[in-house]
């Protein structure tokens, strides 16, 4: 069985250009709609839905924490529990994602909270 490769980039199509995002800059990734917003040095809007964005992400990297929120780890520096096993995540760019307890066991397992 060869090793699953996962992309190091993703092209997100602007007006009259492609701008190429690299994965490493990326902080975090929003569902909006059958969108994905990501937040980089700036929002990139990509037009895609969610889930296919997610799988398409190195797990190594990349933690869904919500059904609408995946954080990179790299960028994680703060949790802090919640009620019902939730958390709060604050991010190096300053924003903080509230976990869902969905994803409790992922989160936990990560950080080796569990």
């Amino acid at each position: 069985m060869t090793p699953r490769l996962y992309p190091g980039l993703i092209p997100v199509r602007s007006v009259g250009r492609v701008v190429i995002v690299h994965l490493r800059d990326v902080v975090r990734l929003e569902a909006a709609d059958n969108y994905v917003r990501l937040w980089a040095d700036h929002p990139y809007l990509v037009k895609q839905t969610f889930s296919r964005v997610v799988a398409r992400l190195d797990p190594a990297l990349f933690l869904r924490v919500h059904r609408s929120h995946a954080v990179n780890l790299e960028r994680v520096r703060e949790l802090r529990p919640r009620h019902h096993g939730e958390y709060t995540l604050r991010l190096t760019d300053g924003s903080e994602i509230v976990t869902g307890r969905t994803y409790r066991a992922p989160v936990q397992a990560r950080f080796g909270l569990a």
